[in-house]
């Protein structure tokens, strides 16, 4: 089993035993120039090392679409061959290069020929799972049941245009959409295609998220998508119009004498238990008699 992470790299050392196998003179071993073990140096086998010449080996899919689909993404490179003479057991070293560029579990089996007669077959499982995410996208919403948009571009990782599916997984809210949903991705070094992905809310205080996928025959992108609600901003008073005046001016006061006024009231106010008696004291001088 060889697995790693669409969009990255993975590299492994492989040995496969082959057991049974008729030795051959080196010197008229079969060699071809495609699927071959390559040649090892001229000073062939001290150490119990045979010339890899003497095995072909490929590896095989279940169909022609899935050659197509992995050919691309796996490299396998012949290191070296150790022969022991005891037990005619033969040990082939091969170094493979597992390089997805999206998602895939693949069955698959490595086909070793020798030249002497006899076929071994090993199987293989090549694995890629989810990468990460390409870019996190925030889309701030206008309002409720308003549309809000974020537009970028893609092209293609090729020099030719590809054609594309764009679609939100299940997981994702219904709130969002995306335009295009079918087409051609620009060649690599253009301006790249246009999306469009929209989101209208239908409520305040809730988490909108959606993950977005595009792609190609052998590409994929992903975009996790999050709406957000509008960002409130308080009043700045600073910025609000306050009428006020700082004119100041001094008016004349004009000082009261309240005993000159009290000596003008002859009679008492309505306030008083007298309503309306005089003021003033007449008093009465006896005479004597």
């Amino acid at each position: 089993v060889i697995q790693c992470q669409a969009r990255s790299r993975k590299e492994e050392t492989l040995k496969v035993i082959l057991t049974g196998v008729v030795p051959g003179p080196s010197s008229t071993a079969a060699v071809q120039t495609q699927n071959t073990c390559n040649q090892e140096k001229d000073q062939a086998s001290s150490a119990g090392q045979t010339p890899a010449g003497e095995f072909l080996y490929e590896i095989h899919y279940e169909t022609e679409k899935a050659r197509t689909q992995m050919e691309s993404t796996i490299a396998l490179n012949f290191v070296e061959k150790v022969w022991d003479v005891q037990t005619g057991i033969v040990t082939l070293t091969f170094n493979i290069v597992f390089a997805p560029y999206k998602p895939i579990s693949q069955s698959a089996m490595l086909r070793v020929q020798a030249a002497t007669g006899g076929i071994w077959r090993f199987p293989l499982l090549l694995i890629a799972t989810e990468p990460q995410v390409d870019d996190v996208i925030n889309i701030e919403a206008f309002g409720l049941n308003k549309e809000s948009v974020v537009c970028f571009r893609l092209t293609s990782q090729t020099r030719h245009p590809m054609p594309f599916t764009a679609h939100f997984l299940p997981c994702s809210d219904q709130e969002f959409v995306v335009s295009p949903q079918t087409g051609e991705l620009l060649p690599l070094g253009s301006t790249g295609t246009l999306f469009t992905v929209g989101f209208t809310p239908r409520m305040y205080s809730k988490k909108y998220k959606a993950k977005l996928l595009i792609q190609t025959m052998d590409m994929q992108w992903m975009y996790e998508i999050n709406g957000l609600d509008p960002q409130y901003t308080p009043p700045n008073i600073q910025h609000g119009k306050i009428i006020h005046t700082d004119f100041r001016r001094s008016v004349p006061v004009r000082q009261r004498n309240f005993i000159r006024e009290n000596l003008k009231v002859i009679i008492t106010a309505v306030s008083s238990p007298l309503k309306g008696a005089p003021l003033s004291i007449r008093s009465k001088i006896s005479r004597a008699k």
